[in-house]
């Protein structure tokens, strides 16, 4: 009797842990399909903390998202669509130079359009800061922007100090390192 009470706890055990674990690999094949809350960019995810934002800062902050992944979308796909149509006519060969010169123009416009696009976030994003968080925000920007010392810029230094990482410096062989 007690043998088959134990097998009836293994098996049930078992079953229990197996339907766990299918759904557990359900829900994480298959929410991905579901439509999420936009989320804010990873930088801007990571400034929560620093900034000591209040619930209502953080509320206002997140509004401002959607309608800023929209326009960055937008002038993304346009700009790729300038692109293609600058290779094609780079496909035409050293005749079609003029029409190169405008696509360049075009995609260049684009480029300083999403540029201004960034900017404008940016400003509404401080907009909504108090005094000692605008602050800190800027600092944080400053420390991404490449060429500012200790800054990384969009990738980052990966390489030690002394490898390339850190301040840019011109090198002249003739000159002690």
């Amino acid at each position: 009797m007690q043998r088959n009470l134990l097998i009836c706890l293994l098996v049930f055990s078992l079953a229990l842990n197996l339907g766990g674990l299918a759904t557990f690999a359900y829900l994480r094949h298959y929410s991905r399909d579901f439509p999420r809350q936009p989320r804010p960019p990873q930088f801007f995810r990571e400034m929560w903390g620093p900034l000591n934002l209040e619930p209502g800062q953080k509320q206002a902050l997140e509004s401002l998202f959607p309608e800023h992944h929209r326009r960055v979308r937008d002038l993304r796909a346009e700009l790729a669509r300038k692109r293609m149509e600058l290779f094609e006519v780079f496909r035409e060969g050293a005749a079609a130079w003029p029409e190169v010169q405008e696509k360049v123009r075009e995609v260049s416009n684009l480029q300083g359009k999403l540029e201004e696009e960034v900017l404008r976030f940016s400003l509404a994003f401080q907009e909504r800061l108090r005094a000692e968080q605008r602050a800190a925000f800027i600092a944080l920007m400053e420390r991404r922007l490449p060429g500012v010392p200790e800054g990384k810029g969009r990738m980052g230094p990966k390489w030690k100090k002394d490898m390339g990482g850190g301040r840019v410096r011109l090198v002249d062989p003739a000159l002690p390192k």
